[in-house]
């Protein structure tokens, strides 16, 4: 089975993308911020990564930033919907700092499942 850890502070985000990725292959841990998805990191194994960028504590540009020093193998999706600053600009700096794929919100579903799907089977 596959893990899947999905960082994002609003938890209709989370739930929506569970959904649209409801798989039996795929197990989900959950973080609200970046504080905990690095705790997360660091006693589960994670398969893929898929983050918000706008959260309290420590945004998804902080975790790209760790998860590409501590684990350069992992793939890392980042989504945003914006900000103090427009949502493309968040996702350009994520995708410069080590992000495999980006995604504005609200974002089509169906290419999320791709992209999960590519990344995940290459980790086989």
């Amino acid at each position: 089975m596959k893990n899947i850890l999905l960082v994002d502070d609003e938890e209709p985000i989370r739930r929506m993308v569970r959904a649209v990725l409801n798989n039996t292959e795929y197990a989900f841990e959950e973080a609200s911020d970046g504080v905990k998805a690095l705790a997360l990191l660091e006693s589960h194994s994670f398969d893929l990564i898929i983050t918000d960028v706008v959260m309290p504590d420590c945004d998804g540009i902080e975790l790209v930033i760790s998860v590409r020093k501590k684990l350069p193998d992992i793939k890392v999706i980042v989504m945003s919907g914006g900000g103090r600053i427009r949502a493309d600009h968040y996702l350009v700096l994520a995708e410069k700092l080590g992000a495999a794929r980006v995604f504005e919100k609200p974002f089509d579903t169906t290419e999320l499942r791709e992209t999960v799907s590519e990344f995940l089977d290459k980790t086989n």
